[in-house]
């Protein structure tokens, strides 16, 4: 195995975890950004917690990017590039823990989101136990190979969350990318909540509840 991209990451190791939870920041944003959440939603420290840097800082202030953007939208090439370098360090983690994908969940916020759902379902991508995507869509960027075939999903979970009054990612992207899954045999759980482009606790408690079994 080639040594991964080396990520800013912060860690939550808990003592007792069997799993991992690898968490997506958004754009300019940064790694600890999600990482805050994690005592809320696993209380009972099941999950260690992986929480990358996106590799693109932003030159006007403390936040990085996933991909380079034109005109507001990603560039293909930057964005296979970020998925790639994703997908080594999570393939690292794996081995270094000796927890497989079926005990790993990947998720995100907007463009983490992106980047999760293409980490699940790229062509011949690990089978993980579980995807999160919050205020985020479907990764159909030029050149994407996504396994959304009928039964790829084969009943495993995902958790997708939309803000009934977010502009910058309407809802309505949500929820396409919501129906997609369920036509793969994804078993998706779908949320809906009064907030714009941001999180806020009631969307963590839904999270915790997904993430219990």
């Amino acid at each position: 195995m080639t040594e991964p991209t080396v990520f800013t990451t912060y860690r939550i190791t808990r003592p007792a975890a069997d799993r991992l939870l690898f968490l997506f920041h958004g754009w300019s944003s940064e790694q600890h950004h999600l990482a805050a959440y994690v005592p809320l939603i696993d209380p009972d420290g099941r999950y260690t917690a992986v929480c990358p840097r996106a590799p693109h800082d932003l030159p006007e202030g403390d936040g990085a990017s996933w991909y380079d953007r034109v005109d507001g939208e990603p560039v293909a090439d930057s964005f296979q590039s970020a998925v790639d370098r994703v997908a080594d360090l999570i393939d690292h983690e794996m081995a270094a823990s000796g927890i497989g994908p079926e005990h790993t969940v990947v998720g995100g916020f907007s463009q983490g989101g992106f980047v999760a759902l293409a980490l699940a379902l790229r062509v011949g991508a690990p089978r993980f136990a579980g995807v999160w995507a919050m205020c985020c869509a479907m990764p159909e960027m030029a050149g994407s190979q996504l396994d959304v075939s009928p039964g790829s999903g084969g009943g495993r979970p995902a958790l997708v969350q939309v803000g009934e009054l977010d502009t910058i990612m309407p809802p309505e992207r949500g929820r396409a990318a919501a129906a997609q899954l369920r036509a793969a045999g994804w078993n998706v759980t779908e949320r809906g909540y009064p907030m714009a482009h941001t999180q806020h606790l009631e969307m963590m408690a839904d999270a915790r509840t997904w993430l219990a079994p």
